[in-house]
C-alpha cells in the first residue's frame, strides 16, 4: 500500500490522546470524526470513531468487555471481521496519502494490523505501570464524583460525608490487580509485536520524557518516515496539572509476581525507547 500510515500504540491512560492531538495539530490526518471528550480526558480522546467502533464491536462479538480492559489479546478474527477490517483500511487509504489513528484497543489487534498494513509505522508510547494503574483508579473515582455531583441534595451529602472518603480505598482493593494484569497484557502484546518488526518500523517514546523529546519525535516522523508535517509547539498542549496524583497501588497487588513481570516488561520496552 502506497499510503504513509502511522499507528499510535499504547495502553489506556498512557498519553495516547495527548500524542495524537499533537500530531493532528502538526497536520497528520487522524480521522474524520473523533470520540468526544469525557471524564478523565477533558481535552478530547482524539480517537477515530471508525476504528473505535470496529474494535468495540469485535470485542463484544468475542464476548469481551468492549472497553478493552481485558487481560488477553484477541487470538483470531472471523472471516467477516477480517473483511470488515480490510474494508475500513481501504476506505481510509482511498481518501488520504498520509494518515493514522489511535485507540488503545489497537494493542489487542496488532497481529491483524501487521498483516493488513505490512508497511505501517508504529509510534509507541510507554507509561510506567504504577502510574497507569493509578490513573485508571483515579478515573473511576472521578466518575463517581461526577455521578453524585449531578444528583445533588441528600445523595450528594451522603456521598460527600459517608462515601467519598472511602471510595478510593475501595476502588484500589477492587481494581488494582486486574488493571495491572491489563497493563501487562497490553504491553506484552506491544513488545511481542515490536520483536517481529524491523527497528525502522517503530519508535518508542517514554511518557515521562515526551515533553522534552517531542522535537526528536517530530524530526523522526518528518526526516526518517517522510511524513509531511509542520511542527506544533507541544508545550501549548501539555498540561502537567491534568496528570492525576499517583496512588500507591503496590500494597493492593496480592500476587507479587505480577509486579515483577510488569517491571520486566517495562524495562525491556524502555530499552527500546528514545
Amino acid at each position: 500500500m502506497s499510503n504513509n500510515v502511522l499507528i499510535i500504540t499504547g495502553m489506556h491512560r498512557s498519553g495516547t490522546s495527548l500524542l495524537t492531538q499533537w500530531l493532528y495539530r502538526c497536520g497528520l490526518h487522524m480521522g474524520n470524526q473523533f470520540l468526544e471528550a469525557g471524564i478523565g480526558n477533558t481535552q478530547g480522546h482524539y480517537e477515530d470513531v471508525d476504528f473505535y467502533n470496529y474494535h468495540q464491536r469485535v470485542l463484544s462479538e468475542h464476548d469481551l468487555n468492549k472497553d478493552g480492559l481485558v487481560t488477553t489479546p484477541l487470538q483470531s478474527l472471523s472471516e467477516a471481521q477480517q473483511q470488515s477490517l480490510r474494508r475500513l483500511i481501504r476506505e481510509k487509504a482511498a481518501s488520504q496519502v498520509q494518515w493514522g489513528w489511535k485507540d488503545p484497543r489497537t494493542c489487542l489487534f496488532l497481529p491483524f494490523y501487521r498483516e493488513v498494513l505490512p508497511d505501517a509505522r508504529y509510534l509507541v508510547i510507554l507509561r510506567d505501570y504504577k502510574s497507569v494503574v493509578s490513573s485508571l483508579i483515579q478515573r473511576r473515582y472521578a466518575e463517581s464524583v461526577h455521578k453524585y455531583e449531578r444528583k445533588g441534595g441528600l445523595p450528594r451529602l451522603i456521598w460527600k460525608h459517608c462515601k467519598a472518603p472511602y471510595r478510593k480505598e475501595k476502588l484500589l482493593r477492587k481494581h488494582s490487580e486486574h488493571n495491572l494484569k491489563v497493563w501487562i497484557s497490553y504491553n506484552e502484546a506491544i513488545l511481542q509485536h515490536l520483536l517481529q518488526l524491523p527497528p525502522s518500523a517503530y519508535l518508542v517514546v517514554d511518557h515521562a520524557f515526551l515533553a522534552n523529546c517531542n522535537r526528536k519525535v517530530f524530526d523522526h516522523l518528518s526526516a526518517t518516515w517522510n511524513f509531511r508535517l509542520d511542527y506544533y509547539n507541544f508545550n501549548t498542549l501539555y498540561k502537567k496539572s491534568l496528570i492525576s496524583e499517583r496512588l500507591d497501588i503496590t500494597s493492593y497487588i496480592k500476587d507479587p509476581s505480577l509486579l515483577q513481570k510488569a517491571a520486566d516488561i517495562q524495562c525491556r520496552l524502555q530499552a527500546l525507547a528514545l
